[in-house]
């Protein structure tokens, strides 16, 4: 009698499946859909919208290049420094805030650059992955590039910078690899970021950073080299980045003033422009970035086997991200850039050298295969963490949202006033008061603190410290012919109440408005959570 057996199937090519088997294919791998989960929830780590006030006066000013059809060269703003040559290196992002703005609110502004931190992310896992790192280290070390980059994420014209600097990494390393055209995508994409923001001169310094690197590794065969067609390939493309980006408003000075402010404003006190302060929890996550990379790199330079997984350029790159993220905590999303992906490659080679159950890693993971649903769950888990962002950010983006989080009341209070104002307010407001009464107001101070010099800004800090030795906040502010104030109570605002000649005439949630001479105008105005102009 016969015996009849069963042919067992053929295995089928992933790409020879129909579609939704691919995709079911795909979830079936908890281990997939565990990264595809996070990425889809880091989609939500840049969508803060008011986080950096400069984005107040980054519309306004987009409005006026709208307006104008030009840039301005001198200062607008400030009436402390107005006519003081300006150097709108973020016209092109400041036009495109206020094209969106007038669209959809800030909403919309809040929308795309949350786009733009995600695609730097995306770009971040695309170079873990291409250096070897499975899903799960591509996940954690999603996590740990998100948690790092958040605190400088947000709307404003810098996380333009931090994605392009993701994505030009992505085209160096990936030519440098396998070669291709794409490396001629450089020069427009500089040409671009030029006009964005003037953080392209991080751009350029690392690639140099990269092609010194590869030259040095092809002149003494270390490590994987790449060919002497390509580093020269890769030269050639950065001299042709470096010229494209000469195409803006001004020129090549654009690069002298790119590499020299950031040492001006760090002599403010800007905190954004200081040290990171490792006692503030909100910095720990950027030590342990550091602390952990360093020990990455010990362990594999250590490690005969793992010496391969080590690549020159990266320790050159991570010393000069470090060294910015330590100078300036707005280079921290820098740092993330050149240190996560070789974060994510060495932490994958440690781990699979302490990989000797190799067995029960491969059972776990066919049983994982069978169970579809778990990586439905994780998907479902980013999709509704991004939606509770989300609807989060709406309500901040709202009208009643941003009159909790800014004087509201008390700028449609002085839009009522029958004479332009100069009002001295917060660092943190000036832009606010800019985007609602200007040009019927001026202001003290504001974020575009670079065109105003640093004598305003210590004038600044002494009136709002309330200082009484001379030259005193009042006299300062007599001497600058301010005629509001907008202030948190504190000395400046006790000053106030016992000067004549001002007038306290509202308090809105917390921010006292005075005014100086007539101010009977503004007589029987009251703030309301309401009264929100």
């Amino acid at each position: 009698m016969a015996t009849l057996v069963r042919a067992t199937p053929a295995a089928v090519p992933p790409q020879a499946l129909p579609p939704h088997r691919r995709v079911l294919a795909w979830l079936s791998d908890p281990r997939q859909a565990l990264l595809a989960g996070v990425l889809i929830l880091a989609g939500g780590v840049g969508l803060d919208a008011l986080s950096d006030p400069d984005v107040w006066w980054h519309i306004r000013l987009g409005d006026w290049i709208i307006a104008h059809h030009q840039i301005p060269a001198g200062e607008l703003f400030a009436y402390t420094a107005f006519g003081n040559p300006l150097v709108a290196h973020e016209w092109l992002s400041e036009t495109i805030f206020a094209a969106l703005a007038a669209t959809g609110g800030l909403l919309l502004v809040t929308v795309l650059m949350g786009l733009v931190a995600w695609s730097a992310l995306l770009a971040t896992v695309l170079r873990g992955r291409m250096r070897g790192a499975g899903p799960v280290l591509l996940a954690i070390g999603l996590v740990l590039a998100a948690r790092v980059a958040e605190p400088v994420l947000g709307t404003r014209p810098q996380v333009f910078t931090f994605a392009l600097i993701c994505w030009t990494l992505w085209i160096a390393e990936t030519y440098l690899r396998s070669g291709g055209r794409r490396i001629w995508l450089l020069p427009p994409l500089f040409m671009l970021w030029a006009n964005l923001h003037a953080g392209f001169i991080a751009g350029i310094g690392l690639l140099v950073i990269v092609v010194v690197a590869e030259a040095v590794k092809h002149r003494w065969s270390i490590g994987v080299v790449a060919t002497r067609r390509r580093i020269t390939g890769l030269g050639i493309a950065l001299g042709a980045s470096a010229l494209a980006a000469c195409v803006n408003p001004y020129g090549p000075g654009l690069f002298v003033f790119a590499a020299t402010t950031g040492g001006t404003e760090r002599q403010k006190g800007i905190i954004e422009w200081q040290s990171p302060n490792f006692a503030e929890p909100a910095m720990w996550v950027l030590l342990a970035l550091l602390l952990t990379f360093v020990t990455l790199t010990v362990t594999v330079l250590a490690r005969p086997s793992l010496r391969r997984h080590f690549e020159l350029r990266d320790l050159a790159l991570a010393a000069v991200g470090a060294a910015l993220a330590l100078t300036s905590v707005r280079n921290t999303a820098i740092c993330v850039a050149v240190m996560i992906p070789p974060w994510m490659a060495m932490a994958a080679a440690v781990v699979r050298s302490l990989e000797h159950h190799r067995g029960v890693r491969d059972r776990v993971r066919d049983a994982g295969r069978a169970a579809p649903v778990m990586g439905i769950v994780l998907i479902a888990v980013g999709v509704l963490g991004v939606g509770a962002v989300g609807a989060r950010v709406a309500q901040s983006a709202s009208r009643q949202g941003i009159a909790a989080a800014y004087p509201a009341c008390a700028t449609a209070l002085l839009a009522r006033s029958p004479a332009p104002q100069r009002v001295f307010t917060a660092y943190g407001t000036g832009g606010y008061v800019v985007y609602r009464l200007w040009p019927r107001a001026s202001v003290y101070e504001y974020g575009e603190s670079i065109s105003l010099g640093t004598a305003v800004f210590d004038d600044y800090v002494r009136i709002a410290a309330g200082v009484t030795t001379t030259p005193t906040a009042l006299e300062l502010l007599a001497s600058s012919n301010t005629t509001a104030v907008l202030y948190s109570k504190g000395a400046l605002t006790d000053e106030l109440s016992a000067a004549p000649g001002w007038t306290r005439v509202a308090d809105d949630h917390g921010m006292l408005l005075y005014l100086r001479g007539d101010a009977s105008w503004a007589s029987g105005a009251t703030c309301s959570p309401s009264a929100t102009g």
